[in-house]
């Protein structure tokens, strides 16, 4: 600081240097001259975040437990950290002290915290059982009999815990943002739950929290007294407050104040009864609901592929499939003139054996497993010229489906494999009446006993679910009954879950998780009807319904008589091109009639479009995590050992573009860096552009890992550029020359720094000389 006076005979001013910077020493951010104020304010931040949050979770499910004994250790807990601050010796073995308490607590109480920690996670877990209508609840064995002990004892625990984390974010610097996410995702659990946690929490931590907030944008926070935070500080021309305890417990007040009116207002304005109605939720909670469960159920692992798919199908295998992926790109192009108002099936693979716990149907062979008997007799009659016969020809291009034959009911050719990029044509029978003349072939004695096999594994839950749905009477009562029982009661979704491991695919859909997309419909449908004495098999393909062919189907050119031939329910005369995409892969069921032999049934319940929009969201980031490998051709060895190997498989693509993408980061900051840092220069004048490059020149002298020790120590322009000088740093041929000096260049960065005018060209161009070769 240069002080300007005058001398007695005001002939000429004298120069007199009063200091050349202020050195603000530790002792003044840690000393106060009323320290009581400051240590009860700290006291009530941490006791108001922690008790808010843990206290407001828990109060959202009306958990049992001593409130006294939480409010008394969360209060000591508090006073005892914001002591803390007194002294740092007395800091540094305050924390000591506090872990060893922490520790031999967790060691000695650890029954009584575990109980007690199981004991909240069941009562939000029936919550959830009950929010997400499901049978399926994760339970946790409590090993204290007194439960609301149990959790009284975690409470304390994890009251003790929190105030030692929380102090530490918010005793130097007022970090606001770590304790604000953390309590935020405690109160998300209850709120997702549509449990509402009592207001007074509510009041206690978001009190606590602004206030924090504010001291952090006033800067009321005890800066380190190490020299390196000291000069970064410096640097920023930020310097704190001492901490004013009388100031921060007005602000605590005030905002108590004004959130309990708050809160009030709103509760008036928006009874609890209208937020939490199921008619007012976001469209984001409706479309997570089946994600969020997953996770809820099974963990991280519920929301992973354990293999790739296809339309959520794999060959018969089963409780791999998180969620459904669906691309809609075209798999199949088929030509064919359409005949009928009912659903069109392509069959492409038929399972006769279900293996329990393995879950997967095991494959039969296409000559054995498709008889042909109904497609010889539907050819016989329409050689005969019934009336109600038909002949079609289907041609299919296999445009990115797996190998194998995709039969149109009737036809007898079994053999004709479609690998990608050929084409076939297909002569079916079209089953147009409900009766045939004759009677089908009756299948053999061993035959007839494999389509009527349900593993000893899969019994008890099939008999249950068969008393609990009332399935009785004849054939056509029995499928009846046990789709309309699907419908009501057991929700269709893409997002199913996969079947946690040592869990029976058939048994977890029908006893716990009760929902699902085709194949667990399928499945557990082919043994119910095995049960209950019907011939069945599991049947996986394509479906096209007559609206898809409606809104999608191309016209064609070609004549209709090369393609159709017949009876038909349709006026149609037309051939039609239709693209069948993984939208269209379905699993159904196939029963045994002794006048039609095999036909197919539905008993997937229908889906509608908020079923659909579930499993959209997560659409773009599961992409990521999809194959494009076939794996039609797998064989049936689908133990729980053997889907992680095939989930690393098939998302080691999706894994390489996150690793890209996370290795991109750094020199996409760097370089948004230097175009921010470029932008600036453009934009600065010629002062704040000398100051630019010559701060650029440090942290490049830093970054080459001199000894800088001493200028790192510098504190003004003289002593930086006294280290570059005798450091060889300047531009030497301009100090031997004269034409510049470090002293002009002192003079020059002082200008520019603390100048309201401009420097000029010249000075401008000497400094940038002076610096850099």
């Amino acid at each position: 600081m240069v002080n300007f006076l005058q001398n007695r005979n005001k002939n000429k001013q004298q120069h007199i240097i009063l200091s050349e910077g202020i050195l603000l020493s530790g002792d003044f951010c840690e000393q106060h001259e009323k320290r009581w104020p400051d240590f009860f304010v700290r006291a009530m931040l941490l006791f108001s975040i922690v008790t808010g949050s843990l206290g407001g979770m828990v109060s959202a499910f009306d958990i049992s437990y001593e409130k006294w004994a939480f409010f008394a250790v969360a209060f000591l807990s508090s006073l005892y950290c914001a002591s803390l601050y007194f002294a740092v010796w007395w800091e540094n073995l305050g924390y000591v002290l506090i872990f060893i308490l922490v520790l031999n607590s967790g060691f000695g109480l650890q029954t009584y915290i575990s109980s007690g920690f199981y004991g909240i996670l069941n009562d939000i877990s029936t919550a959830a059982t009950g929010f997400f209508g499901s049978n399926a609840q994760v339970s946790y064995a409590e090993q204290v009999a007194d439960h609301s002990l149990a959790v009284s004892v975690a409470m304390c625990y994890f009251a003790l815990i929190g105030c030692i984390f929380t102090n530490g974010l918010i005793s130097h610097k007022m970090r606001y943002m770590p304790p604000t996410a953390f309590s935020a995702a405690l109160l998300m659990i209850p709120i997702y739950l549509e449990k509402e946690p009592s207001i007074s929490y509510i009041i206690l931590l978001t009190a606590g929290l602004i206030t924090v907030y504010v001291l952090r944008q006033n800067h009321y926070s005890c800066r380190s007294t190490k020299e390196k935070p000291r000069r970064k500080a410096a640097a920023k021309h930020m310097f704190a407050g001492n901490f004013s305890g009388k100031a921060a417990i007005s602000i605590v007040l005030a905002f108590s104040l004004l959130c309990s009116i708050f809160v009030g207002v709103l509760g008036l304005v928006i009874p609890k009864d209208a937020y939490f109605s199921e008619n007012n939720r976001s469209a984001f909670k409706v479309q997570t609901m089946d994600a969020v469960e997953n996770f809820y159920l099974l963990g991280v692992m519920g929301l992973i592929n354990f293999y790739p798919t296809t339309g959520g199908l794999v060959s018969g295998r089963l409780g791999g499939v998180n969620s459904v992926r669906l691309d809609y790109e075209t798999d199949l192009t088929l030509e064919f003139v359409p005949y009928t108002y009912d659903r069109i099936y392509l069959k492409s693979f038929v399972g006769t054996n279900y293996i329990p716990y393995e879950n997967h149907w095991k494959r039969y062979a296409f000559d054995e497993g498709w008889a042909v008997d109904t497609a010889r007799r539907l050819e016989e009659a329409f050689n005969s010229g019934n009336d109600d016969t038909a002949k079609g020809i289907m041609t299919i291009k296999n445009v990115a489906a797996p190998t194998s034959v995709y039969l149109p009911y009737y036809s007898m050719e079994t053999t004709k494999k479609l690998l990608p990029g050929t084409t076939h044509d297909y002569t079916f029978y079209p089953l147009l009446a409900s009766h045939l003349d004759g009677n089908a072939e009756i299948p053999s004695p061993e035959m007839l006993a494999l389509w009527l096999e349900v593993p000893e594994q899969n019994q008890s839950a099939i008999a249950d679910f068969c008393e609990k749905a009332k399935l009785s009477g004849s054939t056509p009562e029995i499928v009846e009954k046990l789709g309309t029982y699907f419908q009501d009661n057991f929700p269709y979704t893409l997002s199913p879950g996969i079947t946690p491991r040592r869990k029976d695919f058939v048994n977890y859909f029908l006893n716990e998780k009760q929902k699902g997309y085709c194949a667990h419909y399928a499945s557990a449908a082919t043994l119910i009807l095995r049960h209950m004495g019907i011939p069945a098999r599991y049947v996986e393909g394509y479906a096209i319904d007559a609206i898809d062919i409606a809104n999608d189907g191309k016209l064609t050119t070609k004549n209709t008589s090369d393609y159709y031939e017949g009876a038909s329910q349709l006026a149609q005369n037309s051939v039609i091109s239709y693209d069948a995409s993984d939208g269209n892969a379905h699993a159904w069921v196939e029963i045994y009639d002794e006048n039609l032999g095999w036909y197919p049934i539905e008993l997937t319940p229908y889906q509608t479009e908020e079923d659909e929009n579930r499993a959209n969201i997560w659409n773009m980031f599961l992409k990521l995590f999809q194959s494009g490998e076939d794996d039609a051709a797998a064989d049936n060895n689908t133990a729980s050992e053997g889907m992680v190997a095939n989930a690393l498989r098939t998302s080691a693509y999706g894994f390489a573009i996150c690793l890209v993408l996370l290795l991109s980061l750094f020199p996409a900051g760097l370089l948004v860096r230097k175009i921010l840092w470029l932008y600036r220069f453009y934009h600065a004048d010629r002062n704040g552009k000398l100051i630019m490059q010559y701060e650029k020149k440090l942290r490049n002298i830093r970054s080459k890992n001199l000894k800088d020790h001493d200028l790192m120590k510098a504190k003004n322009f003289e002593e930086e550029v006294a280290w570059l000088h005798e450091n060889n740093l300047l531009k030497n041929e301009m100090i031997k020359s004269k034409a510049a000096s470090p002293e002009s260049l002192i003079q020059t960065l002082n200008k520019a720094a603390f100048s309201q005018s401009e420097i000029s060209v010249n000075d401008y161009e000497t400094a940038i000389n002076t610096l850099f070769d």
